[in-house]
């Protein structure tokens, strides 16, 4: 909670000790000028008549003469003590009013400077400047503000380094298949290599990484929006694990074995995103561990009552220190696999996307006995 105080609290504050500095100091002053004005005007009086004046104000009588010649100057003497304070009043008035309105500009000077700061930081990030601070203000609002100022900033700055990187990224990924396509496809062109069915097939399996490239792009790309999801079913995810283990067997082929232990696990899911993470999943352990046994598919019920799925290989698992790194965008294990094949990167981080999108929590870990282990929980559902 923020110590500082609130600029309502501060603008009133402020208003009120103008306001009662401005009267204070025009009750001073008027009655310093009323008693001044009227010492002067007793002081211009004849002596006689000033004598009788003092013995009045001192309670005594005065002699007849002398009240006598008091009586004739009296209306003067009146006069300057009425008119006094109405002087004082005007004039001074005037001059407290003024000195207030000083003290109020400079004051709302100091509350709207950090506007200024503020409207050249904006300024700054809309040049796509974002290495911004914006110092807080003397007050809770302007302090919340120049925080929003600065978490954007740094958020906008983060966002353009992976924006960069993902952008080199992507053209790393595509040279090497463009590369090799233009070579052997001018090298043909040429009568340099010879056209044969392997070399065809070889330059179609580069085309194949390119799509999946692309494709798993587009997926992220639309992480966040209406169309990333589509109508979600409450439904048992065992029913749709089978068919795709199935399809993925019969796509791949090689002689992969994919065991399915399949216990109910209801669970409110979009079917296709769903099917995507479970093949991202099955491509995964394929690739990185299908020369070293089944690649296992579980589903049921956990200790805390949350639906699950589980794809478990036998190969050389990960390191706990890079389990979290395999969920950033183009990071691929160093440990060789059986296969020699390289992914996209992109596998793991679109599975996380898609899981999130559920509202379920994805995580992997090493697996007893060797291996690794990808779950997805699902959140309980209300029956």
């Amino acid at each position: 909670m923020s110590k500082r105080p609130s600029l309502a609290f501060l603008t009133v504050a402020l208003v009120s000790v103008t306001q009662f500095a401005t009267i204070a100091l025009l009750y001073f002053f008027v009655d310093w000028y009323v008693d001044h004005a009227e010492t002067v005007s007793v002081d211009q009086l004849p002596n006689n008549a000033k004598r009788a004046w003092n013995d009045l104000n001192a309670g005594l009588v005065p002699d007849p003469d002398a009240l006598a010649a008091l009586a004739i100057v009296f209306p003067r003497l009146e006069e300057v003590t009425e008119v006094a304070p109405i002087t004082g009043i005007l004039g001074f008035g005037t001059a407290a009013i003024l000195l207030s309105s000083l003290i109020g500009v400079f004051f709302a000077f100091r509350i709207a400077a950090p506007l200024s700061r503020f409207t050249a930081a904006a300024e700054k990030i809309r040049r796509g400047d974002f290495l911004v601070e914006v110092e807080p203000g003397a007050t809770r609002e302007v302090e919340a503000l120049a925080s929003t100022i600065n978490s954007l900033a740094s958020e906008l700055s983060s966002l353009e380094r992976r924006l960069k990187f993902n952008t080199r990224a992507v053209a790393h990924e595509l040279r090497t298949p463009l590369t090799v396509l233009q070579g052997n496809l001018q090298g043909m062109s040429d009568g340099v290599i010879e056209l044969s069915y392997d070399r065809i097939k070889a330059l179609y399996a580069q085309t194949q990484g390119m799509s999946r490239l692309v494709d798993q792009l587009n997926t992220l790309s639309l992480v966040g929006t209406p169309n990333f999801m589509a109508s979600r079913t409450f439904t048992d995810l065992a029913s749709h694990v089978s068919d795709t283990v199935d399809l993925f067997e019969v796509s791949v082929g090689d002689g992969l074995v994919c065991r399915s232990f399949l216990e109910p696990a209801p669970a409110s899911i979009d079917p296709v995103r769903f099917r995507q993470a479970l093949l991202a999943l099955l491509e995964n352990a394929r690739r990185y561990a299908g020369g070293h046994g089944p690649i296992d598919v579980r589903t049921g019920i956990d200790e805390a009552g949350m639906s699950i799925i589980c794809v478990e290989d036998r190969g050389p698992g990960m390191p706990s220190d890079v389990l979290e790194s395999s969920f950033d965008m183009f990071w691929r294990s160093e440990t060789p696999n059986p296969r020699n094949a390289h992914g996209t990167g992109l596998g793991l981080t679109v599975v996380k996307a898609i899981a999130e999108a559920h509202g379920a929590q994805f995580s992997v870990k090493s697996r007893t006995g060797g291996g690794a282990c990808a779950m997805i929980t699902f959140p309980s559902e209300p029956s």
